[in-house]
């Protein structure tokens, strides 16, 4: 909620925004009597202060793009360069969740648990939505028992948003319409009318060391937004429920929502409600003496922390689904029980990539993946079979530019499974041990980490960018090894050549044990395609398994490099991800983050195994 001071005398709208029913489904409700759905809509005189003052509108004509080309004869609309950007979205938390690449729904992924995390080696905070002007710090404090009702006193939570001494605006050199300290938005930090030129400055606040701050004591920590006496923000609101104001019934205020990030294992979206909630009520009544004014939209400040965890929270899973979306991450959960595994993103536009980017359980199906002439495979764009410069071995037959096997050419498979010697089977067979490192994923043995870069003392486990084993630990029987993974202790240290790994302690053959999906042989670590027949490795050409492409049908190639991003239309290039340490090579459209983000989640889900469509606890 915009504080009072920006609004002057406009109304709150609150009647209007309690009014909708667009939170029915919503998971967290207010203590108060009515029980209202949280959060709740933006009401019309902030959406009016986002889309006309500041001209977060998809209408305003661009006069200057990101480069400073003047555009301004182009007649260019701000939706031309933010193509999924709708009214609105740059005030609410969905618009803040799409811009981020966020799968939450800002009502049905509303939580206000658990409130306390473990803190690993230390963890950064960004302030990513602030709707309202008062001057407040965030900071952090000791949790020893999750389950006391009893605040911290006030010097026993640490600060470290903004700097010492500075203050919210000056850190993010806020710059804008109204000069009033009214920022950042949820959307991007570029002035609608002149995108090269910053509205505000990013910031991510690093809190150091916590195992070595010695006011850690230990075990977690909890989250809060530090009140300000001198403004209209005068109480202090809590990460933990039942630390907060209560109510005449003795009911701790909703002052708090908590979103678990599917883009960030260890990140945590804590959304406030700035102003001062009274014994009596969270909002304005009218009755004489209550001083609040919350409309319980949760946007006046949201803060991303990231290098946190929760009990049971953020591991990778598979969700059930197909395709790319197969790849999720594992609800909070209590102890002794499994938390819900969901989903990174949602279907897209199906790419030349190796990747079922539309979840569909079929891999770079369609028309128009690749240039004239070429057709994909295994994520790259090749001659096409039947041109005069290809031709099929002995066995197969050339149809839509693949080579395929005689037996299969005309046998239509389930999605995940691949016509070998002309029957439908399992792509990825029970018998099948895929090299270390890798496991099978739509019939071939794949390293879902060989994408993907991370930074920031995170490695990459199962494609995604985890904290090093130097923060999290080891289970019992393995050590942290130099690379920040944990391993054999009696390989900790052990260098083997090229061509070998280590296991036991001893170095043997990348390939000692592996057995190749389709009866592929495997070369120096890497299982080439084989054509389904057992015992019949291939060298330069063979036989690949896509899958349910175009019916399953096992396909022939010139081609064994395995996963690679689309070199048919366009160069890749590096991107990162907001609140992520993780770097990924892969096709970007330009000028819009959210799909940045979805690309982002495609290259690190690299050929996920399809399995049954249907959500379930992680295992």
């Amino acid at each position: 909620m915009v504080a009072r001071k920006i609004l002057g005398s406009l109304a709150i709208g609150l009647v209007g925004a309690l009014g909708i029913s667009a939170s029915a489904q919503a998971e967290v409700f207010q203590t108060d009597a009515a029980k209202t759905p949280l959060p709740q809509p933006v009401g019309k005189s902030e959406m009016d202060l986002i889309t006309q003052s500041w001209a977060f509108n998809t209408m305003t004509q661009v006069n200057k793009d990101a480069m400073g080309v003047d555009v301004n004869q182009l007649n260019k609309h701000y939706s031309d360069y933010f193509p999924t950007f709708v009214d609105g979205d740059a005030a609410t938390l969905q618009g803040l969740f799409k811009f981020r690449g966020e799968m939450l729904d800002q009502v049905k992924d509303a939580k206000t648990s658990p409130g306390y995390f473990s803190p690993v080696c230390g963890f950064s905070g960004q302030l990513l939505l602030r709707g309202g002007d008062c001057e407040v710090t965030f900071g952090w404090y000791n949790v020893e028992d999750p389950n006391s009702t009893t605040a911290p006193a006030a010097n026993e939570i640490y600060p470290f948003i903004p700097l010492t001494g500075s203050t919210i605006t000056k850190d993010l050199q806020c710059l804008g319409p109204l000069n009033n300290g009214f920022c950042p938005l949820a959307w991007d930090a570029g002035d609608p009318r002149d995108l090269s030129r910053r509205l505000w400055v990013p910031k991510v606040y690093d809190s150091g060391s916590i195992k070595q701050d010695p006011n850690y004591k230990g075990k977690y920590v909890g989250f809060a937004f530090i009140g300000n006496p001198s403004s209209a923000c005068k109480q202090t609101k809590y990460s933990l429920l039942g630390q907060n104001q209560k109510n005449a019934q003795d009911e701790p205020w909703v002052t708090t929502l908590i979103y678990q990030s599917t883009v960030d294992p260890e990140g945590f979206y804590m959304a406030f409600e700035d102003l001062a909630m009274s014994k009596e009520d969270w909002h304005s009544t009218g009755v004489p003496g209550n001083n609040a004014m919350n409309d319980g939209d949760f946007n006046d400040f949201v803060f991303y922390v990231s290098g946190i965890s929760c009990m049971g929270g953020g591991q990778p899973c598979d969700t059930g689904l197909q395709g790319a979306c197969s790849l999720g991450r594992t609800d909070c959960a209590a102890e002794g029980t499994t938390g819900m595994c969901r989903p990174i993103i949602t279907p897209g536009a199906e790419l030349c990539d190796n990747v079922d980017n539309d979840c569909n359980g079929m891999v770079d199906e369609g028309e128009g993946l690749c240039a004239a002439g070429q057709v994909c495979d295994k994520g790259v764009c090749v001659g096409a079979c039947g041109t005069g410069e290809f031709r099929c071995d002995p066995g197969f037959t050339c149809k839509v530019g693949h080579c395929i096997e005689d037996a299969c050419a005309d046998k239509v498979c389930e999605a995940g499974q691949a016509c070998r010697g002309g029957e439908c089977k399992d792509a990825c067979a029970a018998d099948v041990v895929c090299p270390a490192g890798q496991e099978c994923q739509l019939g071939r043995c794949v390293d879902p980490c060989k994408a993907v870069t991370c930074t920031g003392g995170k490695v990459c486990e199962k494609g995604l960018c985890v904290s090093d084993c130097a923060c999290r630990g080891c289970k019992d029987g393995l050590e942290c090894g130099a690379d920040g993974r944990c391993t054999d202790p009696l390989c900790v240290g052990k260098m083997c050549e090229a061509g070998f790994v280590c296991k036991g302690g001893d170095c043997v053959d990348t390939c000692a044990g592996v057995v190749c999906p389709g009866g592929g042989e495997c070369v120096n670590g890497s299982c080439q395609a084989g054509t389904g027949r057992p015992g019949s490795g291939t060298g330069g050409t063979g036989s690949i398994d896509l899958g349910g492409l175009a019916g399953g049908i096992s396909f022939s190639g010139s081609d064994n490099s395995g996963t690679g991003v689309n070199k048919g239309t366009g160069a890749a290039r590096e991107i990162a991800a907001p609140g992520c340490a993780c770097e990924v090579v892969g096709r970007t459209p330009a000028g819009n983050a959210a799909l940045l983000l979805a690309g982002l989640g495609a290259a690190v889900a690299v050929g996920r195994r399809r399995r049954k469509a249907a959500l379930k606890p992680a295992a």
